[in-house]
């Protein structure tokens, strides 16, 4: 019985190497979505993870019928658990590539479901003839193991010296070239190799960010050629905006974006924050806004780019500047961007502001209050300057201390009872909520003082009418108001996390307050229409609407790339990293996800992958 078990393991060994051959065949499908291919040391990383990685993927039925074989002692059992496994990997591999290719997702439950659950025939026509090839390709499978393994014994019978140290060796130093050469890829920008961790399915590889700074393994001058090296490809993947911006503008009206981090969005008013509820008063008022996100790296992607920030990824990697920024240049804007917190981290230098020159990293301060206060005196510098300047001006600035609960030691308390200091062990279902929210309170009225202060140096310098003036939060804060165990934010994608003020001054509009839902993703494309002049559809370079005309809208996409939602009125369907999902309504109870409309799921794809320069072929 040991020799027939030795014997059987020889032909799995030997069937796996041949099943290797047709997932390698398979693997190399995805090589053709790689970009900017040059150098030994990528075409070598291409060819080493490659046959690591899908040897990976290759050896689980290997493993697991070696467990069947020796546990149950049964040959045929273990025979057929390699088959199916075998077959079923090949199958998956092969569904996940004509999935990635049309539309760069990786399978997942959600596309499964798309594939195969209710109505899926309204997402995905298969004709008799796909039907017949799919069949005929799955029976051919099998009958391709079958002789695999027929084959595989004549061999274990006949050649003895299988060398399987010698291919496990070679293999095992592919599987290290993979790791450490990614590893030091992602540290150092190396694209052409980082990039394969989207291509490839199921695929986490190893990072040592700080360990090779440690090391003095990252050089910084050859990030940056890198990352200028990757603009000169980037419309092989990414076509943004779909048609070149049309412009024709005479009004040169100045701009202010002042963006809030966590505003949450039942606090704008007359005690929380004075200065910004009187100007809403002569402002346009939208009292049913929502971010694109319900974190910074989202809600400040979605504000400028109007587009949703599962392209963050691809956009960061090519430096993709916003359109919107790119117009304002052309109209030769003078432009001051002033954040609290660093641009770096997450890296709006290389996304959002990667077209700006000199652009401003960082601000002074020891606290989030501190910088706040100095970003306030930055601009208060900028806007001296401008009153000698002819040119109009766009300026952003980004106040960070709701986000750490932050204000002066000194500065007054006016809402009581507050936590001295946060501590974030001790939230929990049971905590009170009411002094944490009273200490957030705070930190916005700081916020609001420092607004107050540009509010009147516009007006002083005679600027304010002919400035439009954007008020909002890049997301919203909960403090467990659903009674789920979350605080702060990142969390879920109810409104407390992603409902966040939204005020614009405009002295040519009479003040106004609409209850309609709007979005992030409209206020640049009606900033490009009716300041700048731009003639472009909003659907050239947005997903959004004009924020002044209602319309229906049944859903929008919410996050980023690494966690995102669908939220519709009454549902929320929540979409992981993993490609895990769940169906929850608005205040996060879990709902069956039979209650899913696969056309808005459908719908959701195509925006997803609308600005993808994906082949008709």
């Amino acid at each position: 019985m040991n020799k027939n078990l030795k014997l059987t393991t020889r032909q799995i060994y030997i069937a796996t190497l041949f099943n290797l051959l047709i997932i390698l065949y398979i693997g190399c499908k995805y090589l053709k979505y790689t970009e900017n291919i040059s150098g030994f040391l990528s075409y070598f990383y291409m060819v080493a993870s490659l046959i690591g990685h899908f040897f990976l993927i290759c050896i689980l039925p290997f493993l697991v019928s070696l467990i069947i074989l020796y546990t149950f002692k049964s040959i045929s059992i273990c025979k057929i658990i390699f088959s199916v496994l075998s077959v079923a990997i090949i199958i998956y591999l092969q569904i996940d590539i004509l999935v990635y290719s049309q539309f760069r997702y990786h399978l997942s439950p959600i596309v499964f479901k798309l594939l195969f659950g209710k109505r899926a025939t309204d997402t995905f026509q298969f004709s008799a003839i796909n039907i017949l090839i799919s069949i005929i390709f799955i029976l051919g499978l099998v009958v391709c193991e079958i002789f695999i393994l027929y084959i595989s014994k004549k061999i274990a019978n006949r050649i003895i010296n299988l060398h399987i140290k010698l291919i496990l060796s070679f293999i095992t130093f592919c599987l290290l070239c993979t790791h450490l050469l990614f590893a030091w890829s992602d540290a150092n920008r190396y694209r052409s190799i980082a990039q394969m961790k989207n291509i490839y399915p199921v695929f986490f590889p190893l990072t040592a960010d700080k360990l090779l700074h440690k090391l003095n393994l990252v050089d910084k001058n050859e990030i940056e050629k890198n990352t200028l090296l990757s603009k000169s490809y980037s419309k092989a993947i990414i076509k943004y905006p779909l048609h070149p911006i049309k412009s024709q503008n005479s009004k040169k009206k100045n701009i202010l974006f002042i963006v809030i981090d966590s505003w949450r969005f039942n606090c704008m008013t007359e005690k929380i924050t004075p200065n910004i509820y009187q100007l809403s008063k002569q402002s346009q008022v939208f009292q049913n806004h929502k971010s694109g996100s319900n974190m910074t790296t989202g809600g400040i992607f979605s504000l400028f780019y109007a587009i949703p920030a599962t392209y963050y990824d691809q956009f960061t990697g090519l430096q993709i500047s916003p359109v919107f920024f790119e117009e304002l240049k052309k109209q030769n804007y003078n432009l001051s961007i002033l954040s609290s917190s660093t641009l770096e981290n997450p890296p709006f230098n290389k996304n959002v502001f990667s077209g700006i020159k000199n652009l401003r990293l960082d601000s002074q301060g020891n606290s989030s209050s501190e910088r706040d206060k100095d970003i306030y005196n930055e601009w208060i510098k900028f806007i001296n300057m401008q009153s000698s300047n002819k040119k109009p001006f766009f300026s952003f600035l980004f106040f960070d201390s709701a986000h750490g609960f932050d204000y002066p030691a000194d500065y007054p308390v006016k809402f009581k009872p507050t936590l001295n200091e946060v501590n974030y062990l001790v939230l929990n279902d049971t905590f009170d909520p009411l002094p944490f929210l009273n200490r957030y309170k705070n930190s916005l009225n700081y916020i609001d003082n420092l607004i107050g202060g540009i509010l009147k140096k516009l007006e002083q310098k005679g600027l304010l009418e002919s400035t439009l003036v954007v008020i909002t939060g890049d997301h919203g804060q909960e403090f467990n108001d659903n009674h789920k165990g979350y605080w702060q934010h990142g969390g879920n994608f109810s409104d407390y996390q992603i409902a966040t003020p939204l005020i614009i001054y405009d002295s040519a509009k009479k003040p106004a307050s609409y209850t309609y839902l709007t979005l992030h993703y409209d206020i640049i494309p009606t900033i490009m229409s009716s300041i700048l002049g731009v003639q472009n559809n909003y659907n050239d370079y947005s997903e959004g609407k004009d924020l002044y005309i209602s319309g229906n809208r049944d859903w929008f996409i919410c996050g980023y790339n690494q966690k995102y939602a669908i939220v519709e009125n009454n549902m929320i369907i929540n979409i992981y990293s993993s490609g895990m999902y769940d169906v929850v309504d608005k205040n996060l109870n879990p709902l069956d996800d039979s209650k899913i409309d696969l056309n808005i799921v459908k719908e959701a794809v195509k925006e997803n992958t609308r600005f993808y320069n994906i082949s008709k072929n």
